[in-house]
């Protein structure tokens, strides 16, 4: 568990630093952050990340993203 903006804290371009941070945790096998659930581009990178990182089984979840428009 972590809060992925704090990593950021006082730097430009927050939103890419944070994105960047949650993959390099996903990879390492984080299983639960603070974020916005209304940040699409977070979103969006958490269902790519599963996807890739064979947790989304058959990317039905991934799938399901892209269909309703969530994926940005």
């Amino acid at each position: 568990m972590c809060g992925l903006s704090n990593i950021s804290f006082g730097l430009p371009n927050r939103g890419l630093l944070n994105r960047t941070y949650l993959a390099m945790c996903m990879h390492a096998g984080l299983d639960g952050a603070v974020l916005d659930p209304g940040n699409r581009k977070m979103m969006g990178m958490i269902f790519a990340g599963e996807a890739l990182l064979n947790k989304d089984r058959f990317t039905k979840k991934y799938l399901k993203a892209h269909r309703k428009g969530l994926l940005e």
